[in-house]
């Protein structure tokens, strides 16, 4: 046989069957547009976003690095400098403390130096700017303007001197005068003083200890599973004191790169639906004319070109549009969008949205598989029919609509029923095609689980749930003249009259006062001589055995503090402790709690154990606590951390116990939540104090403030994706279901034939798109928030309980039972509108 090129035919017979099926082609035009937009607006939002929560984690962490280690040795920055795997190591040196200047002497700033390496190249992504130079000389020191204004130092700037009284490693108090060569600004720890190498050398200090080195490790790689990091880990062979933490990005990448591509997967899937569905239908619904065409010598290869042809000039186009879509919406609508619904930006600052070539690339290759993968399926349906099947050919719902025997069966069930007969014909529509009402109901659920998961995690990181304070009070003042080691030097700040101010003021909610006395705890075989083993071997540089002898003979000179809460803290002390406490006894007295200041005990270790305090200065007053526990939370730590443990009871014990004690800090909670104007008035109330200086406070707003500006425009992007995941998973509801009543255009015109009303039609209409309603709104119920739940687990390197948020997810019960409940009432009434009842009839049947 002669060949016969007929290209030119089949691409002229494309170019007609686009023109003469405009309708059926817009559909599929509109579902390629839709599945491009929605694969490039997410990969555009999702890359934007996840580039701001690094950024978010480099400012949060002050710099950009994996994993930090405490104290180093020159055995082991030769083994972390000669592996291939770290980009970048840098190391930083506390060198002492400062703790007055001349217009401040409760000053609490570190000296801390900083290598080349970490100040140029790791810190410098957290900072906005620098001025001056980074300290050269033994007395020059770079600080922030915050710096400055919290030790009293406001107004001076580069090449101004101050004079402070600095503490060095031996513990000795010098008065120094330093030179400002330098200002910073950005984020991480800015009161601290950045000091020269000759400062750091001259200190006493050494990066060796735990208390001075810091070593900071930028490995080149994204991700680290566990047990890579613990092999690493292993093979330091860290001392005792020394440990190494790796950053939440780092220490949770494997999980976090998990779910994301959960949700990317997840995503992509109900783009690949919506395109399927609507091709099949469009395809399944000429196979008829492509019948014919076998009628007049076409052959199979010749409508799989023709097919192919069709489905290139329109996929080609539906991409190209999507993705100019997605642009517009990505880079223009969507910043205008989050400003419309009033999601303020605070102090991010507009809305950035990062563009990369690559996603451009991916959503062609991604969309043009899915056009190729869609269409097989109705290509081999339009080449297998033979034209005197294709003749006839009418979409079939069910497995087996021929059979006599199910048919019969079906019939003496339907008569046996009772009920609605509107409810009882939707939901025997719904059971015709059971895989595509599986397929309908799935997709949708898949597309809410995503948005659920999307806006869990959102709802996480807000500013507002990473910011807590302890037993999350709005604000924490704290008398540093109690910090100070010379007890001439204490004053009693938070008085009587100063708490009833503070609870007179009318945003206030409750006052929650700490009190503290000095103690010793005398040596006893027992406990005292675990605790003060163990805190030798983790903190000091000197053995035990060494001071052994002079803390049995003169326990007074190992001091440390006994603190008292209020009755309503101990529910929160409850939480933070590894065992639980008994209230009856703890609140007479009996029992107290420990804080366990990173030792190796554990509970079983002292728990039931008896510790007995002295007070301080009246050796002969004495009481025993039996220990009901032990806590990490560092709230409890008291105005100094002594060698022997601080011993957390009642505040009456405390009361009745110590004959000289002081309010050290109280914690405020306010009857609003991050209220601004109570604030206000409350530092008023400080700041008209004599002693205004010596008090500081933990704000939980200002913390606020400092992660919101931390986040830039991480939050607003966020909010983005889940706006556009929030159209996932209706798209393919209301293309599928639009399509769906439009094949049916002869069964509902024979209904209305026999007697069904307008008013009867649109009941069981909506009542099937309600039953496809609850059907997703069950799976996301269940299956979607048991996924969420997963993937939220994996993510959640901040540790914030799992919440669903509420707001979200009633907004998408209803927006999704209204789309249900609308979509099949519009399709129908554009039925309506094509003829009347026999017009419909002869045009299904082609009479």
């Amino acid at each position: 046989m002669l060949a016969n090129n007929n290209r030119g035919i089949i691409r002229r017979m494309a170019k007609s069957a686009l023109k003469n099926n405009r309708g059926r082609n817009l559909i599929v035009f509109l579902a390629i547009l839709l599945s491009a937009f929605m694969l490039f607006s997410i990969f555009t939002v999702g890359i934007t976003y996840f580039k701001m929560n690094r950024i978010q984690n480099i400012r949060l962490n002050g710099g950009e690095y994996d994993a930090v280690m405490y104290g180093i040795t020159e055995e082991q920055r030769e083994k972390c400098e000669s592996d291939s795997e770290i980009k970048t190591t840098g190391t930083v040196a506390v060198s002492g403390y400062i703790e007055s200047t001349g217009n401040d002497s409760t000053v609490d700033a570190s000296c801390i130096w900083a290598d080349e390496t970490y100040w140029n190249e790791i810190m410098a992504p957290a900072r906005d700017w620098v001025k001056g130079k980074y300290p050269s000389a033994e007395n020059e020191v770079m600080m922030t303007e915050e710096g400055l204004q919290a030790a009293g130092l406001e107004g001076l700037g580069i090449g101004d001197t101050f004079t402070a009284g600095y503490r060095d490693g031996e513990g000795s108090l010098i008065t120094k005068e330093f030179t400002i060569s330098g200002l910073w600004d950005g984020y991480g720890v800015k009161s601290a003083l950045y000091v020269s190498e000759a400062f750091y050398e001259a200190s006493g200090y050494d990066i060796s200890e735990v208390r001075c080195g810091r070593y900071y490790l930028d490995f080149d790689r994204w991700i680290m599973t566990a047990d890579e990091q613990n092999a690493f880990t292993e093979s330091l062979n860290l001392g005792k004191q020394q440990a190494l933490y790796f950053t939440g990005n780092m220490g949770y990448s494997l999980p976090v790169f998990l779910g994301l591509g959960g949700l990317i997967f997840v995503t992509c899937l109900c783009a690949y639906l919506l395109i399927y569905n609507i091709m099949y239908l469009s395809v399944a619904g000429n196979v008829r004319y492509y019948g014919l065409l076998q009628t007049v010598g076409m052959t199979g290869t010749q409508i799989r070109a023709l097919l192919g042809r069709q489905m290139t000039l329109v996929g080609g186009a539906g991409i190209t549009a999507g993705i100019l879509l997605g642009s517009a919406v990505s880079f223009v609508l969507l910043p205008s969008v989050i400003r419309a619904l009033g999601i303020r930006t605070g102090t991010a600052g507009a809305v950035e949205v990062t563009f990369q070539p690559a996603v451009i690339l991916l959503t062609v290759l991604f969309v043009a598989f899915t056009v190729y993968v869609g269409s097989r399926k109705p290509v081999k349906l339009a080449v297998s029919v033979s034209p005197v099947e294709a003749a006839g050919y009418r979409p079939v719902y069910g497995g087996n609509p021929g059979g006599r025997t199910k048919a019969k069966a079906a019939k003496r069930h339907r008569r046996g029923r009772r009920g609605s007969v509107v409810f009882r014909m939707a939901l025997d529509q719904i059971r015709k095609d059971k895989k595509k009402s599986a397929v309908i109901m799935v997709s949708m659920a898949a597309g809410l689980s995503v948005f659920l998961c999307m806006s869990t995690i959102l709802e996480s990181q807000a500013a507002r749930t990473i910011v807590t304070n302890h037993m999350n009070t709005d604000l924490v003042i704290s008398n540093d003249t109690l910090k100070k080691e010379d007890p001439a030097e204490h004053k009693d700040l938070i008085t009587e009259d100063f708490l009833s101010e503070l609870t007179g003021i009318s945003g206030v909610e409750t006052v929650y006062p700490m009190i503290y006395g000095q103690i010793t705890v005398p040596w006893e075989p027992d406990f005292a001589e675990m605790w003060m083993k163990e805190f030798y071997a983790m903190w000091m540089d000197i053995p035990y055995e060494n001071e052994r002898e002079e803390y049995q003979q003169y326990p007074e000179n190992f001091g440390s503090v006994i603190v008292g809460i209020s009755r309503e803290e101990l529910p929160y002390l409850q939480e933070v402790t590894d065992m639980e406490i008994d209230t009856d006894a703890f609140l007479s007295g009996e029992t107290c709690v420990i804080y366990r200041n990173g030792l190796d005990l554990t509970s079983e270790d002292v728990v039931g154990k008896n510790v007995t305090c002295a007070e301080y200065g009246h050796s002969e007053n004495q009481r025993t606590f039996q220990i009901a526990g032990m806590t990490n939370e560092g709230y409890y730590i008291g105005p100094v951390l002594g060698f022997p443990p601080t011993v957390i009871v009642c505040a009456t014990a405390v009361e009745e116990f110590v004959s000289d004690y002081s309010v050290f800090q109280a914690g405020v909670k306010y009857t609003r939540e991050y209220d601004e104007e109570t604030e206000n008035e409350i530092l008023s109330l400080i700041q008209s104090s004599p002693d205004a200086r010596d008090f500081s406070w933990e704000s939980k707003l200002e913390s606020l403030r400092e992660v919101e500006r931390a986040q830039g425009s991480m939050p607003q992007i966020g909010a983005g994706i889940a706006l556009i995941l929030a159209l996932i998973g209706i798209l393919n509801y209301v293309n599928t279901v639009t399509g769906n009543i439009q094949s049916r255009q002869m069964e509902l015109a024979v209904l209305e034939s026999i007697g069904m009303t307008d008013r009867q039609r649109n009941r069981m209409l909506v009542t099937e798109g309600m039953i496809f309603a609850a059907g997703s709104l069950f799976i996301t119920g269940t299956v979607g928030v048991a996924v969420t739940y997963a993937v939220y687990q994996s993510m959640n390197y901040m540790l914030v309980p799992f919440e669903v948020p509420a707001g979200p997810v009633v907004g998408m019960t209803v927006f999704i039972i209204a789309v249900c409940a609308a979509v099949p009432l519009l399709a129908g009434a554009k039925m309506i509108r094509k003829g009347s009842v026999v017009e419909r009839i002869r045009g299904m049947s082609g009479a």
